[in-house]
């Protein structure tokens, strides 16, 4: 083994690299993993803001500069801060993405996608997207400053600022109302489930239950205590040390509030419980639909369609939250429910079949033109499960059977305009129905054949949310819901005079009919947790009257299904909930932003080309003594600095040892650079890395110099669940052994020193369906890795080789959650390499870790070891092959040591390994080829570091040819990923 303190430097560096490594993720490319580099960035200067925009979507500016300085308004004053310095508004309309996020570095920026069709899908209320987004961003800037101290990102180290549920409780409560889908429909169903915990892990609502949680608790909070105390406990500071500031959530709580943050929340679930139940006392429960509840395939249904004629169904659904796969299966409608998985990945919950009942019609997520993520409209056959992408970079949603025998309707999205389109599958051509402009989103439409008119959900321009009928000759539009009722996703009646739909007038969803004939609607259900329809199926010989597939559940844990009479009529009253408990959901801050701000060109007061590098930002800076043995001592420093959509990037890091600076000093400094479309990374270093087993001795490595990395993922390989990596990297260094003469007596070459110049080429495709233990039990998967590496003796270079590398592996299903694990992989050296550049079966396992793809240095090198074999062998080819049983043990430890390192899944593994070395050297010098073919059986378990996961296994094997008989046994201890890259 390796000196102590020789192996806490390739540690210790290792951390820090990982730390440093952060940074990395910023800019609109965190979603969306690639670069846009034809974007021309303008910018947009207000008195407190910058507005930052591509060229392409000009006039966005003086709209987004209303809305931030309406918001700056009414944010100061609410919040007591005066922000210190413009903050930056990036707005972009790259990618179809509903999103937005704020960054505390540079006291706050935000970025934010814009010119969006389908985000009203996930909201309710009046308020448009660009108001919603840019008021909601500002809040948290506003609140990072509200408890920014003067250790500044450091006090994140120290405190814990800003709790992620009180983050986004505050900002829906300075800028949004109490409503359905931002908090009503996911809090009532939690409290009157018993589970009002959003960090369950149990349910696909938990992301919305956090929103819910925050919002609720801050309208009580404030409703209870005032909005001054919560002013007030944001300015709260502490004191480390007697210098450094800092702001805690828990400490200023108990500082504020008698008890603190947990009795506070206490007195919120018990107020919530009373509030809820007496709702419920006075609605109506899933077990008063009189019909048996049932399951589809999946936990949680995200979507569902009736075929024509009722046979099949098409249900989107997700197996589990462990499982976060999505699935659409085609199930019989009869006593079997029968399925057929057809399709999976991103796909968008608007599923509707073809009037033959053959195909279904829906959207999809998929990279577009230069690497956008958009949605276009896909065909799955249902009798061949050929899926055939119908439109092209279209943005493209909610398609449906038009007019015509071979039509389909859609809803397009021009600039955030929605608009509706019809395509002739047969001719492509595709024809406008609607010329809408403006601030308008169109989704769900049909064609109603016996009116000749389209039945559309509206969001108008002043956000009146409303179903219409629409005259396509004369462009006349009906509206037939009047108010904030919100209704939607309608479903026609087999004889298409009456259409069921979804409402959220209740502030949860239920379930409505209107007649097309009588002009009126019949409330059908009046649930306290809601319901939703998705499907409406004709008397038959086996059903007595029509039927309505409405989906219902009072548990967030899973989602069932009823057959509920389309005759059923419900009755709604006026509830009586005590003012007391329930006024809370009214609570609003004392100055409120207007929903309906107008574009103002006169605020802007400068207008120029953005720069990237004068906008490069501090991150975070450090020093700091350290301590590393008698020898070893001196002062660690890093510091971080980044362009906020991810140009630049600057990092260095090191340490510099003042009892022996010229041995134990070390440092790196990195550029990364999004501009165009690789990512390419600079580095220059003098850092340990390389390490590995050499022989029967682990050997760590000094490498000294620089390297280019371009990567570029590649869309042409992109599909569900699937990417795909190129990458090259020119490299110069020094290789300089540590403790080399430890080597001199084994019968193999010595590590020697050397100077190195290599150019890499590695390709990558790998495929991984997302599962919460993939990293220690992955259920399926397959990969493929292709890697050359090419030396010349040029700029002073000591050796000259080329080598090669293919990598591949797969799982197979077999019983239950067991799986088969295979893989393969052959490489090759030709020419001159540094002697410890072996390829071969080390001694002892080498440690594989998943390290981020900017890691600029190999730590540890990969080579195999067939288990059974403790002998350390080189040569210049190499075949092996590995084959696991693996089974699931222990789903976790549910062990923590010190709140930093925790144990989790346990899986067993029955293996076994064989490989061939050709032209081979052991350890004892002998030189042949070697073949060997081992066979064990290892327990592994995943132990996760600052939340990093690592997998680590112990085992016993022996040669095959040895098992079971006296030969001692391998026992071994490894670090080892559970697939190879």
């Amino acid at each position: 083994m390796p000196p102590k303190h020789t192996l806490n430097k390739a540690l210790l560096f290792l951390f820090l690299c990982l730390s440093t490594g952060e940074v990395i993720a910023q800019g609109f490319n965190v979603f969306n993993n690639r670069n846009h580099p034809y974007l021309n960035w303008q910018v947009a200067e207000t008195e407190h803001f910058e507005i930052i925009y591509p060229e392409r979507i000009s006039g966005i500016e003086a709209e987004a500069a209303a809305i931030a300085e309406e918001s700056y308004r009414a944010l100061s004053k609410n919040m007591g801060v005066e922000l210190p310095v413009k903050v930056r508004i990036y707005l972009a309309d790259i990618d179809e993405i509903s999103n937005g996020f704020a960054n505390p570095i540079g006291r706050g920026y935000t970025m934010i996608w814009v010119n969006l069709n389908d985000f009203s899908v996930s909201r309710t209320g009046q308020a448009k997207w660009l108001r919603h987004v840019i008021a909601h961003e500002l809040a948290h800037i506003f609140h990072f400053n509200a408890v920014w101290s003067n250790m500044g990102l450091l006090n994140y180290s120290l405190g814990r600022p800003t709790p992620i549920f009180w983050t986004e409780g505050i900002a829906q409560y300075q800028t949004e109302t109490w409503n359905s889908q931002r908090g009503d429909r996911w809090l009532r169903k939690a409290i009157f489930d018993s589970r009002p915990e959003y960090r369950s892990d149990q349910s696909i609502e938990d992301g919305r239950l956090m929103y819910a949680v925050g919002n609720s608790q801050l309208r009580y909070f404030t409703e209870k205590y005032g909005d001054s105390t919560l002013t007030d406990m944001m300015a709260h500071r502490n004191k480390r040390f007697g210098l450094f500031e800092y702001h805690d959530f828990d400490e200023a709580f108990r500082e504020h509030v008698d008890g603190g943050y947990n009795e506070f929340y206490e007195e919120w679930r018990k107020h919530m419980n009373v509030h809820y139940n007496t709702m419920a006392s006075q609605m109506e429960r899933t077990d008063s639909l009189n019909s048996e509840r049932f399951q589809l395939p999946g936990q949680f249904y995200f979507d569902m369609a009736v075929s024509p004629g009722d046979s099949l169904i098409a249900v989107l659904s997700m197996p589990s939250i462990r499982r976060p796969v999505r699935y659409l299966h085609v199930v019989k409608n009869d006593s079997t429910l029968k399925s057929s998985r057809l399709a999976e990945g991103a796909i968008n919950p608007d599923l509707n079949w073809s009037s033959d009942g053959k195909k279904i019609y829906y959207s999809r997520r998929v990279r577009g033109e230069r690497s956008a993520l958009l949605n276009d409209i896909f065909q799955l056959n249902t009798e061949t499960g050929r899926e055939t992408q119908l439109t092209q970079n279209r943005r493209a949603m909610f398609p449906a059977p038009g007019p015509g025998e071979h039509e389909i309707s859609y809803i397009v999205n021009e600039d955030g305009t929605g608009n509706l389109f019809t395509l002739n599958l047969e001719t492509g051509i595709e024809n406008r129905v609607t010329s809408y402009e403006g601030d308008i989103q169109l989704h769900w439409s049909r064609w109603i054949d016996h009116l000749e008119k389209w039945l559309i959900y509206r969001f108008d321009e002043n956000g009146n949310r409303n179903l219409i009928l629409l005259d396509p000759d004369t462009g006349f539009k009906q509206i037939l819901d009047e108010g904030q009722i919100d209704n939607r996703r309608p479903v026609l009646s087999p004889d298409r005079n009456k259409i069921a739909f979804t409402s959220l007038r209740d502030d949860v969803p239920n379930v409505f009919i209107y007649d097309f004939e009588t002009d009126s609607t019949r409330r059908v259900t009046n649930l306290f947790t809601g319901g939703e329809v998705f499907g409406w199926i004709a008397e038959s010989d086996t059903l007595e009257t029509e039927k309505l597939l409405i989906q219902a559940s009072e548990t967030k844990r899973r989602d069932y299904l009823y057959w509920v009479d389309a005759k059923r009529s419900a009755k709604a009253t006026p509830l009586d909930l005590p003012e007391a408990y329930s006024s809370w959901r009214m609570k609003s801050p004392p100055n409120e932003i207007p929903f309906n701000i107008q574009a103002d060109e006169s605020l802007i007061l400068n207008r120029y080309r953005y720069s990237s590098l004068n906008n490069i930002t501090h991150v975070v800076s450090l020093a700091a003594p350290y301590i590393a043995g008698k020898d070893n001592w001196g002062l660690f420093a890093t510091t971080n600095w980044v362009e906020p959509m991810g140009n630049h990037l600057f990092s260095a890091l090191g340490w510099v040892s003042v009892a022996n600076p010229s041995r134990h000093s070390y440092g790196t400094i990195n550029y990364m650079n999004n501009q165009f479309y690789p990512t390419s990374l600079l580095s220059i270093y003098r850092a340990p890395g390389n390490s590995k087993f050499y022989g029967n001795r682990f050997l760590i490595q000094e490498l000294t110099g620089g390297q280019l990395t371009l990567t570029w993922p590649l869309d042409l390989f992109s599909g569900s669940y699937r990417g795909s990596n190129l990458e090259v990297r020119l490299r110069h260094i020094l290789v300089n052994p540590l403790n080399s003469s430890r080597f001199e007596e084994q019968p193999i070459p010595n590590p020697v020193k050397g100077r190195q110049t290599d150019l890499s080429l590695e390709w990558t495709l790998k495929k991984q369906r997302p599962w919460r233990d993939n990293g220690i039990h992955p259920l399926d998967g397959n990969g493929l890795k292709v890697s050359l590496l090419g030396a010349d003796k040029i700029l002073g270079s000591d050796v000259r080789f080329l080598s090669a590398d293919l990598n591949a592996f797969t799982v197979l299903p077999s019983v239950g959650l067991h799986r088969i694990y295979l893989q393969g992989r052959y490489q090759q050296q030709w020419g001159e390499l540094l002697p410890q550049d072996y390829i071969g079966f080390s001694h002892y396992d080498n440690i594989t870790v998943s390290l981020p793809q900017q890691f600029f240095v190999q730590l540890f090198q990969d080579s195999e070891r067939v288990r059974g074999y403790r002998e350390f062998v080189s040569g210049n080819r190499v075949l092996f092959g590995s084959m696991e049983y693996r089974v699931p043990f222990l789903s976790s430890l549910e062990t923590t040591i010190l709140g930093i390192m925790s144990f989790g899944a346990t899986s067993l593994a029955l293996f076994s390994d064989a490989g061939i070395v050709w032209n081979a050297t052991d350890q004892e010098g002998n030189n042949g080829t070697e073949q060997r073919w081992g066979a064990g059986a290892e327990i592994k378990n995943e132990v996760r570091f600052f939340g990093v996961g690592v997998t680590h296994a112990l085992g016993i094997a022996q040669p095959a040819n040895q098992l079971f008989g006296s030969h001692d046994p391998d026992i071994y201890y490894r670090i080892r990923a559970v697939v190879p890259f």
